[in-house]
């Protein structure tokens, strides 16, 4: 039920603009970040309140400055503002047992695995308007849908190889449910999703047109990235000794849950696509 809903809003959220998407990720951020520091409820160490703030701030920073140049000097202003007052807070209102640095960079670690991420969906979203005149809301949610895409139906291949052939773990004292037969297939349903998504709906975008070949190279280290993500939820998840984020969505967890490898895969595609965007 939150699948047949959530999918087909967030395609029209996609599609209806860069400002809706922004609003989506703050959201998103908020929540997200509010799971990170949750995941250890015990742990006062971070000022959750000031962290999601700022996680909700970025993707409105985004939107607000699509162009990554503008965003950037922006967003590092308002990371080390942040910084500076989750220090001055702790030293006026904890000491000597506020731990500053700790308050610090755990505050920014979460503020930024979600909402920092989240800015890149935004970005994303924004790029095609960005160097074109002659782009249309088709071209921005194309771009985005992309590396959703890609690692999406790597994560199915994944998920059905592994549970049909995949006997060795692939790293079991992170995730025992994961298989190298599982993560082989994941890498080529990327591929194969990469490639056919770039046929059918990305070699017109102004600037940045990929034909199915780039698509489906692209989606290599879009796919590898994606697993490190994966992973590397679950070793958060591991270290607070939980199996979900949150019990936000029924029968699926919580922001982290669902975008665990998307913090990691789309901020990749908006650096490579800049790289290559020379040679398109």
């Amino acid at each position: 039920m939150v699948a047949a809903v959530g999918i087909p809003l967030a395609v029209f959220i996609i599609y209806w603009g860069v400002w809706p998407v922004g609003v989506l990720m703050a959201a998103a951020g908020v929540l997200g970040a509010r799971e990170y520091y949750d995941l250890k409820p015990d742990d006062t160490v971070a000022f959750r309140g000031l962290g999601a703030a700022l996680a909700g701030a970025l993707p409105l920073m985004a939107a607000l400055y699509p162009d990554y140049r503008a965003f950037t000097s922006w967003a590092f202003g308002l990371v080390l503002g942040t910084v500076l007052l989750v220090l001055a807070l702790s030293l006026w209102s904890r000491w000597p047992d506020g731990h500053p640095m700790d308050a610090a960079s755990r505050t920014i670690m979460g503020a930024l695995y979600t909402g920092g991420a989240l800015s890149f969906w935004v970005l994303l979203r924004a790029l095609p308007d960005q160097v074109s005149n002659e782009a249309t809301a088709i071209h921005g949610a194309a771009l985005l849908i992309f590396p959703i895409w890609v690692t999406w139906l790597g994560d199915t291949f994944a998920y059905g190889c592994g549970s049909r052939w995949g006997r060795t773990k692939l790293i079991e004292a992170v995730s025992p449910n994961k298989t190298i037969v599982g993560s082989i297939g994941g890498l080529v349903g990327s591929v194969l999703a990469g490639g056919i998504f770039a046929r059918l709906w990305l070699s017109g975008v102004p600037e940045f047109g990929l034909s199915w070949q780039v698509g489906a190279a692209l989606s290599v280290p879009i796919a590898v990235v994606g697993q490190v993500g994966d992973l590397a939820e679950s070793v958060l998840k591991r270290d607070a000794g939980v199996k979900d984020s949150s019990h936000l969505l029924p029968g699926h967890g919580g922001v982290l849950d669902r975008l665990d490898a998307l913090f990691f895969t789309v901020p990749l595609t908006y650096a490579l696509l800049l790289l290559i965007r020379p040679w398109l």
